[in-house]
């Protein structure tokens, strides 16, 4: 009897860590957390993962696999991301067509939605810097050797052979990684520093690609509830991208939330300045002048 308790109970555990999936707004079934092949190839989303790893032709680079025996890869998905859906099977068959075992891949799946943003249900994403899917971290004894964020830089197999090759090869979004490495090497209270904020701005204006970019990960520091750190970024962002309405809008509504009135007025007035016909960033606008009105 005690035998089987312990079977029963050790098969619960198992279910939480597997297979957790949320329902979104439009009422579709994600995955959400630890999971497995298996769970990714369940009926809500086996078409695309057909479709993908039927269209997918590796051709995998001689050596690599050898170099690939010690090598662990955490793979951060979304099973609503169109990105995720093309490049997840690709990876996979690649992965397969090296003979490598599918035991050295561990699949996270992330949230989208709200304060859940990019998160999994127990902190899995914490200190990994993951603000865009997928991301393929390779790790060799416990230590980062590669990503592949998002999308490959050349092919995927190219990318696979440079990050198992140890060739040069910088994932996308550098930017992200630059700023991330600064907000773990200084000190919360530099952050505040004007002539800080003109030195980070000045390194990554060379490298940033997009607006976005900086935007994304702003957001996930402010679900990882790193706050002054998200305020940095978002703030450096609407400075290096002044014109770009969302941008202004976006460090707006993250003023909102974190209640800072007068300092949210200020961005969305700017935004509806370069955008006069943003309904949206009207309805925000009157939202925070009768919040200002409350306090008044």
């Amino acid at each position: 009897m005690k035998a089987i308790l312990i079977f029963v109970i050790s098969s619960l555990c198992l279910v939480g860590l597997h297979g957790q999936t949320f329902t979104d707004k439009k009422g579709d079934i994600h995955l959400w957390g630890k999971c497995n092949l298996e769970d990714i190839k369940g009926e809500n989303y086996i078409d695309w993962y057909t479709k993908n790893y039927e269209d997918f032709n590796p051709a995998p680079h001689k050596g690599v696999s050898a170099s690939l025996n010690d090598v662990k890869v955490k793979i951060f998905i979304g099973s609503w991301c169109g990105d995720t859906k093309f490049l997840l099977p690709k990876f996979i068959k690649s992965w397969e067509a090296m003979n490598l075992p599918l035991s050295q891949l561990e699949f996270v799946a992330v949230h989208y939605e709200g304060e859940l943003y990019k998160q999994g249900p127990n902190k899995e994403t914490a200190g990994l810097n993951i603000h865009r899917v997928p991301t393929f971290i390779f790790e060799k004894e416990g230590k980062e050797i590669g990503r592949i964020v998002e999308r490959s830089v050349h092919d995927l197999d190219t990318d696979i052979k440079c990050i198992a090759m140890g060739h040069a090869y910088n994932p996308r979004y550098i930017a992200v990684k630059m700023m991330d490495e600064v907000l773990k090497e200084n000190a919360l209270d530099s952050l505040s520093s004007e002539s800080f904020q003109k030195m980070v701005s000045k390194k990554l204006r060379r490298e940033i690609s997009s607006p976005f970019e900086l935007n994304t990960y702003a957001w996930v520091l402010f679900t990882e509830k790193r706050m002054e750190e998200a305020e940095f970024v978002f703030q450096l962002n609407s400075k290096l991208f002044k014109y770009e309405p969302y941008i202004r809008e976006s460090y707006g509504r993250y003023l909102m939330k974190n209640e800072k009135w007068e300092e949210a007025k200020k961005e969305y007035l700017e935004s509806l300045r370069i955008e006069p016909d943003n309904k949206m960033g009207v309805k925000r606008l009157a939202e925070i002048y009768n919040n200002l009105g409350d306090k008044s």
